[in-house]
C-alpha cells in the first residue's frame, strides 16, 4: 500500500532511497547520475534539511509524452510521476500532518520561507529527471553585475499553496526529446510569464520541429534537431527568431558575443546556444563529443573583467556557470589539428568542489550559433542597435582625439522593452529635458532602448522602433538626462550633418545615418507656427447645458477672418460703440488659425463659434474709453496656458493684421485671465 507522502532527512542516500521506494528496487541508481550530483550540491547550498516525497503526481508534460510514445511500449512504464519537495528546515511526519489538519497562516508562512523547490521524477529508466524548479541563489537578486531570468511557479502541495521563483529545468529523455528540444522547452518556460500551461511538452516541440521537413516520418526516438528544425518549432509557436552565427576564430569576437547575450537577457529574452562540446580526457587532451549540443542561456555576470553565463544544460543541471575564456591553454590546444580553423575562445564549465569553491570542470563549449525566440513583431535584431551605438562612440572619440582633446569614456546598455513600461519608468525619472515630448510621442509596442552613460551617470537614451525594417528609419526618439553630455557626444554627428554628404543608398547594419538625420532642425510648418503663436489646441473644457437642446449642439454663425480686411472693427461691430457697460463680443483662434468672432447669449459661448471643436486661445472683445480691448476670458479654451500673456499679445497682433486700418494705439490687451 502506497503512503500519501514520505519524509526524510536530506542526503544522497535518502534521496535515492525515496525514489526507489516509489518506483521499486530495480529503478536505476540515482546517486551515480551526473545531474543528481549537481542538484545535490545546488540544494546543499541552500542548507536543505528535509525531503518530502509526493508519490503520486500527474505531470502534464510527461502525460503528453506518455500518450504519444510510451503508452505503446510493451513494457508498461506508467503515466504517473513522483515529486520531491525540498525544505531548509527540519520537518517530520507529525509536523507536516499538523500543517494539513490544523492549518494556520504562521505554519504556512514557515513552510514557504523554508521551501527550496521540487524535482519531478518520471517512471523512466536512466532519464528520469522531469520538470524541476529550484529557487535562485540570493546573489542573483542582490547583485548589480548579475542578471538572471526567472518568474514565479505556483505549487499546490496537498492544498498548501507554495511558490518558487526560478526557470524550470529537465533532462532530455533521448526518446521524445533531445538537447535541442529541451533547450526550446526551457526557453519557452522563460518566455511565458503568464500561463505556463501554454508551454508545449517535449514531444509536442519535437513533432512541430520535424513536421513538414523531408524524411521526418520517423519521429521518435528523436536523436536531435537541426537549426532549421529549431527555427521551425519556434515558428509553430508564432515566435519570431533572431539568429546569429558565432565566430570563435578571433578572441575579439568574444566581447561581441557577450554583448549580444547581455542585450537580450536585459530584455528578459532567453537564448538558445548551439555549441560543440569537448571533454578533457587522459593527459588533459580535449576530445570532441562529435555532435552539436544546445543549451539555454538564462543569465550573465560581469565581474573584474571576467564574463560568465548561467545556462540550463540538460546534461548538467539548472543555472550551471560557464566562464568565457580567451587564449586559454585548453582552448588554444584545440588549434592543434582538432578543428578545421583556429579557435581562440570558448566557454569553460565551472563547478563547485566539496568546500564550495569554484573550479574549472572537465568540459569546454565552443559556440556556434545563437537563436533568440522573440515576439512576433520584433524585426530588428540587437546587432543593428549595437552597431549604431558603437558608431556613435567611435565618432565621438575620433572627433575629440583629432582635435587633441580628452573626453570622458562613454558606455551603453541595450534593452528590448515595451514602450508602456519604458514610459512608466521615464515619468518617474526627474530632470529629463524632453520628458513630455517622449511621453506623448506614439511608439511601437516594443522598442530597443540604448542607454548611454559616463562614469555611472545616465546621459541619454536612444529609442529604436523594433518593428521597423532594417533599411528603414528606426530612430523613435531620444530621452535626454544630461543636456551637456548629450551635446558633447552628438556634436560630431551634427558636424557630419553640416559638412559631409549622407548617402541615400546607405545599407549598413546600423541606423547611424537615420540618427544623424534626426538632428536636422525641424522644418517650419503652418501648424507648428500656430501652436507657438496662439497655443496648442485645447478641446472645450465643458459644454454648458444651454448649448444643447433636443440632443443637438447649437452652433452660431459668427464672423470668420482668415486674412486682411479693408475695414475697421467699428464697421463690423458698431453696436459696441454706444458704450453700454456689459456689451461685448467673444473671439477665439480656430484650429486652422482663423479669427472667429461672435456673441455670447444665454451662456452659449466660445464652443458654439468653433462647432465645439478644438481651438486655441480665446476671450472677449470690448470697447471702452474709445479703445478696443481684448482679454483671454474663455474658461473653456484659455484656462491653462502657461504663457497666456504672450499668446494674448500675439492675438492682438492678429487683430491688427486683419483690421489693417486699425491704429495700434486703439487696441489694448487686458492681462491674462485663466478661468
Amino acid at each position: 500500500m502506497q503512503s500519501d507522502f514520505l519524509i526524510c532527512e536530506f542526503a544522497k542516500e535518502t534521496l535515492s532511497n525515496l525514489v526507489k521506494e516509489r518506483f521499486g528496487s530495480e529503478f536505476p541508481d540515482i546517486n551515480s547520475k551526473y545531474q543528481i550530483k549537481y542538484l545535490y550540491r545546488y540544494l546543499s547550498d541552500f542548507s536543505a534539511k528535509t525531503i518530502l516525497l509526493e508519490p503520486d503526481y500527474v505531470d502534464r508534460d510527461f502525460l503528453e509524452d506518455y500518450s504519444r510514445y510510451y503508452v505503446k511500449c510493451f513494457n508498461q512504464y506508467g503515466d504517473r510521476c513522483a515529486r520531491l519537495h525540498f525544505f531548509s528546515k527540519d520537518i517530520n511526519h507529525p509536523d507536516f500532518q499538523s500543517c494539513l489538519s490544523h492549518y494556520s497562516d504562521e505554519k504556512h508562512r514557515e513552510l514557504q520561507d523554508a521551501y527550496i523547490g521540487f524535482i519531478v521524477v518520471k517512471p523512466l529508466p536512466k532519464t528520469f529527471i522531469g520538470k524541476s524548479c529550484l529557487k535562485l541563489y540570493p546573489s542573483f537578486n542582490d547583485s548589480d553585475h548579475k542578471k538572471v531570468l526567472s518568474h514565479r511557479y505556483k505549487v499546490n502541495l496537498f492544498g498548501l499553496n507554495l511558490h518558487v521563483d526560478t526557470i524550470a529545468f529537465q533532462e532530455q529523455d533521448k526518446v521524445v526529446s533531445a538537447c535541442a528540444t529541451t533547450s526550446i522547452w526551457t526557453a519557452l518556460q522563460a518566455l511565458d510569464k503568464n500561463d505556463l500551461r501554454t508551454v508545449p511538452s517535449s514531444s509536442e516541440i519535437t513533432l512541430s520541429a520535424i513536421n513538414h521537413v523531408v524524411d521526418s516520418h520517423n519521429s521518435f526516438p528523436n536523436k536531435g534537431l537541426t537549426n532549421k528544425q529549431i527555427l521551425r518549432s519556434l515558428d509553430i509557436q508564432k515566435l519570431r527568431n533572431h539568429k546569429f552565427n558565432i565566430d570563435t576564430r578571433s578572441s575579439a569576437e568574444s566581447d561581441n558575443f557577450f554583448n549580444i547575450v547581455k542585450s537580450y537577457l536585459n530584455s528578459d529574452l532567453p537564448i538558445i546556444l548551439g555549441a560543440d562540446v569537448y571533454w578533457k580526457e587522459e593527459h588533459a587532451q580535449l576530445i570532441s563529443e562529435g555532435r552539436g549540443h544546445a543549451v539555454t542561456i538564462l543569465g550573465y555576470k560581469e565581474l573584474n573583467s571576467n564574463n560568465y553565463l548561467y545556462i540550463h544544460d540538460d546534461r548538467i543541471g539548472p543555472f550551471a556557470r560557464m566562464r568565457i575564456v580567451t587564449n586559454h591553454k585548453e582552448v588554444i590546444s584545440l588549434i592543434e589539428g582538432k578543428t578545421e580553423a583556429p579557435i581562440e575562445w570558448g566557454l569553460m564549465l565551472e563547478e563547485k568542489d566539496e568546500q564550495g569553491n569554484w573550479q574549472d570542470a572537465e568540459q569546454i563549449l565552443i559556440p556556434d550559433s545563437l537563436i533568440i525566440p522573440n515576439y512576433r513583431k520584433i524585426r530588428i535584431p540587437s546587432e543593428y542597435i549595437a552597431n549604431t551605438c558603437n558608431s556613435v562612440i567611435h565618432e565621438y572619440t575620433h572627433y575629440y582625439k583629432e582635435r587633441g582633446k580628452s573626453c570622458p569614456s562613454v558606455t551603453f546598455d541595450i534593452q528590448l522593452i515595451s514602450s508602456a513600461i519604458y514610459k512608466s519608468g521615464l515619468i518617474e525619472t526627474p530632470n529629463v529635458a524632453n520628458k513630455e515630448a517622449i511621453l506623448c510621442k506614439p511608439l511601437a509596442k516594443y522598442i530597443w532602448s540604448a542607454k548611454f552613460q559616463s562614469e555611472g551617470q545616465p546621459l541619454f537614451d536612444i529609442l529604436f522602433d523594433s518593428t521597423e525594417i532594417p533599411q528603414g528609419d528606426a530612430i523613435a526618439g531620444i530621452s535626454i538626462y544630461d543636456q551637456n553630455g548629450f551635446d558633447a557626444i552628438t556634436r560630431p554627428l551634427k558636424n557630419i550633418l553640416e559638412y559631409e554628404p549622407l548617402h541615400e543608398d546607405y545599407s549598413g547594419k546600423d541606423f547611424l545615418v537615420p540618427l544623424i538625420r534626426s538632428f536636422q532642425p525641424e522644418k517650419d510648418n503652418y501648424f507648428a507656427y500656430l501652436d507657438k503663436q496662439f497655443g496648442k489646441p485645447r478641446a472645450p473644457k465643458r459644454i454648458n447645458k444651454q448649448e444643447i437642446s433636443d440632443g443637438q449642439l447649437h452652433n452660431q454663425v459668427g464672423i470668420s477672418y482668415y486674412g486682411k480686411q479693408e475695414k475697421c472693427l467699428s464697421d463690423d461691430f458698431p453696436e459696441l460703440l454706444n458704450g453700454v457697460q456689459d456689451e461685448f463680443r467673444i473671439w477665439v483662434i480656430s484650429l486652422d488659425g482663423a479669427l472667429l468672432i461672435g456673441e455670447e447669449i444665454d451662456r452659449r459661448g466660445h464652443p458654439t463659434l468653433t462647432g465645439f471643436k478644438s481651438a486655441r486661445i480665446g476671450g472677449e472683445l470690448h470697447y471702452k474709453n474709445e479703445k478696443w480691448i481684448i482679454n483671454s476670458k474663455s474658461g473653456r479654451y484659455s484656462a491653462d496656458y502657461e504663457n497666456g500673456n504672450e499668446l494674448l499679445a500675439n492675438a492682438r497682433n492678429k487683430f491688427l493684421e486683419i483690421y489693417s486700418g486699425l491704429c495700434p494705439s486703439k487696441i489694448e490687451i487686458d492681462e491674462f485671465h485663466p478661468q
